[in-house]
């Protein structure tokens, strides 16, 4: 018997993904993004414990903006890794209900397992080229995301550019990723948005972020 579209799929971005698994299997572990989706148009803020105990780990609880600033980023890398992989390495757009993809976190808080469940993801055919698919996998990246980005309320304000521009950041993240396990060259970029790290004790400014100068065409 010949495999689903969507194994074969998700065996390609897994192999793919260093320190990330994508799985068709679920678990009990699993939050779905349309359970997310639910809370926040009941006018909840279903990721405030994930941020408080983000917070605490990072013994940050006086620095909220550094907590508030990790999960948002990764909320959205749940959504874009699997869509900007496929459309990277296989020219195919997946269109995952919120009912579709889920996720799993590590100890350290971060996402560590991405669910696609069977039936519940579109997979639509390769008879496009790779650029067409990054192109509408953008456009189905920010459909999924936009709800919770909009009404995300952390303890801090946060602005319209730095939410916003996680958004844009993480997509050109997950691309340039998704590029360099296909062999591709990519070019250094500058983010837009801020991800506060250098906030905690004893770390620096990342290599991209923004409040550094312009990047070297030598940097990695």
């Amino acid at each position: 018997m010949s495999s689903h579209p969507l194994d074969e799929l998700v065996h390609v971005v897994d192999r793919a993904l260093p320190h990330v698994t994508v799985s068709t299997d679920a678990s009990a572990r699993t939050t779905w993004v349309a359970d997310v989706n639910a809370h926040v148009a009941a006018g909840a803020d279903p990721l405030a414990p994930w941020r408080q105990a983000l917070a605490a780990r990072q013994g940050s609880e006086h620095r909220p903006h550094v907590a508030a600033a990790f999960v948002l980023q990764w909320w959205c890398e749940v959504v874009a890794t699997p869509l900007a992989y496929a459309a990277e390495l296989a020219s195919v757009v997946i269109a995952p209900a919120p009912t579709g993809l889920g996720f799993e976190l590590a100890s350290g808080l971060y996402p560590s397992r991405i669910v696609l469940r069977p039936g519940h993801v579109v997979v639509k055919p390769a008879n496009h080229s790779r650029e067409a698919a990054l192109e509408a996998s953008s456009a189905a990246y920010r459909q999924l995301v936009t709800a919770v980005v909009r009404d995300y309320a952390p303890e801090v304000k946060m602005s319209s550019r730095q939410r916003w521009g996680v958004v844009a950041d993480v997509w050109a993240t997950a691309v340039r990723g998704a590029a360099g396990a296909g062999g591709r060259a990519v070019e250094p970029a500058r983010r837009t948005s801020c991800c506060f790290i250098v906030a905690l004790p004893g770390m620096q400014a990342c290599a991209s972020c923004p409040r550094l100068g312009q990047p070297d065409s030598g940097s990695r």
